[in-house]
């Protein structure tokens, strides 16, 4: 059969490029599944769609799913794997550009930048209205992460140079192999508590959604500030609301959303004290050029016979 690749989005030149020279035939689409396209293709790039059974059945050629980016949360990954079908990801690719991203919302949020620039970013700005915005500082604070993979450990690490103490929780991570000066909490609610400012980097589909909700908000401190740069449905949205409503926590910091595109019904949205960005945590040309080349390694070493490492899976022979 012959080896072609069906993006379902316009990924990048520099991926098609590298798959065509490999002897790849590439077809780009229009960012929504086309069935007579999934009957070609022995390699699938979703973009933003999901692959479910439904498209499996209509993709009988196809061997790989490979994800541009990281989060799989779309993907059905038994399904997949009963299909013989290897689902890999690019998850080294663009966490650089994450963590820096949620240093940058810790940063605004620590500093108010936000409501600041509405009072000074007028036609005649008020001075001593935006004088009187107090920020906080980031030395000797605790940052709790919640998530200790590529990007969590890169967002620890920066926050070092802030002279931060770091707080750890991550039931699947190996104490043996983490940083030492990361204090592991065995128990998410005594993570959260710790923090002065908590950032969630975890993995994971269903078994996550929600895991920060009215109960383990109320585990954090008054004044403490929540940043989500990993996937929104982590966060209960009405919940959250409700607890920077309430001061049960002073502030959030997010790149992330329960519905995506968020709409201005969203009522973080209208508050003072959330700051706002929308999904572009990893939106940096280096990220870019990153994922399209490691998204292209993925098809062609799994075709070459090579599984490659960031294989989500171990899928049966078909």
């Amino acid at each position: 059969m012959e080896k072609c690749v069906y993006s379902v989005l316009d990924e990048g030149t520099v991926m098609k490029e590298i798959l065509e020279e490999a002897g790849f035939r590439v077809i780009i689409g229009n960012g929504k599944m086309e069935d007579e396209l999934l009957a070609q293709c022995s390699a699938l790039v979703p973009g933003k769609c999901y692959v479910n059974q439904e498209v499996l059945d209509k993709a009988p050629g196809l061997k790989m799913v490979s994800k541009f980016g990281v989060g799989v949360d779309k993907i059905d990954i038994p399904a997949c794997t009963a299909r013989g079908v290897y689902v890999t990801n690019t998850a080294r690719s663009n966490f650089i550009s994450v963590a820096e991203h949620t240093i940058a919302l810790m940063l605004a949020a620590a500093k108010k930048l936000y409501p600041i620039s509405r009072v000074f970013h007028v036609e005649e700005p008020d001075w001593y209205a935006a004088k009187q915005v107090e920020g906080i500082e980031l030395h000797g604070k605790t940052l709790s992460v919640i998530g200790l993979g590529n990007i969590g450990r890169r967002v620890a690490a920066i926050a070092q140079a802030f002279d931060m103490k770091i707080a750890g929780y991550d039931p699947y991570a190996n104490p043996d192999t983490l940083p030492e000066n990361i204090q592991l909490f065995d128990n998410l609610k005594d993570a959260l508590g710790a923090g002065d400012f908590v950032t969630i980097h975890v993995a994971g589909g269903e078994s996550v959604r929600h895991m920060i909700n009215a109960e383990t908000l109320a585990a954090m401190k008054p004044t403490a500030i929540l940043i989500n740069t990993t996937r929104g449905f982590v966060i209960d949205e009405r919940a959250l609301a409700e607890a920077l409503e309430k001061h049960v926590i002073a502030g959030a910091a997010l790149d992330v959303f329960e519905t995506e595109p968020v709409t201005g019904k969203n009522p973080l949205l209208t508050m003072e004290n959330v700051i706002a960005t929308p999904h572009n945590a990893a939106n940096t040309p280096d990220a870019r050029l990153r994922s399209q080349k490691a998204c292209a390694e993925n098809i062609i070493s799994l075709f070459a016979g090579i599984i490659p490492e960031s294989a989500l899976n171990h899928p049966r022979k078909r």
